[in-house]
């Protein structure tokens, strides 16, 4: 069975591996992210300057990160994603967290994101 249009547009997402330019054709200008508090930079970002100005800064506490999306629920609008965040902190500290993501997509951009893992992992790497 192949994916709905709807995934499609987020393992894009998951696809861009931080590039903007892909990112900003599959996420809206007004986006919002919601990023649990204790995840590295969590917080609230609207726009998507703000997101990958300001969200995606913390990436510098990284050698190397990556999301690695493991399964994919679509309900309406809303495409829920279940993975983990793999990594090497800057200090080069091995690092693995579980994480949900709930994205909302409207006009087949991702308007939000939804987001939680477990953070003691990430604290616990990043010695926090």
């Amino acid at each position: 069975m192949s994916d709905s249009s709807q995934i499609e547009i987020v393992r894009r997402y998951y696809g861009a591996k931080g590039d903007p330019q892909v990112i900003r054709s599959v996420v809206a200008a007004d986006a919002e992210w919601d990023v649990v508090e204790g995840f590295p930079n969590g917080g609230v970002y609207r726009g998507l300057d703000s997101i990958l100005g300001d969200f995606f800064g913390f990436l510098v506490h990284f050698n190397e990160f990556q999301v690695v999306s493991e399964e994919f629920f679509e309900d309406g609008d809303h495409v829920i994603v279940l993975g983990r965040y793999e990594g090497t902190t800057a200090a080069g500290t091995a690092v693995s967290s579980r994480f949900v993501h709930v994205f909302t997509l409207r006009d087949s951009r991702i308007v939000r994101l939804r987001q939680t893992c477990d953070t003691l992992p990430l604290a616990r790497a990043l010695d926090r």
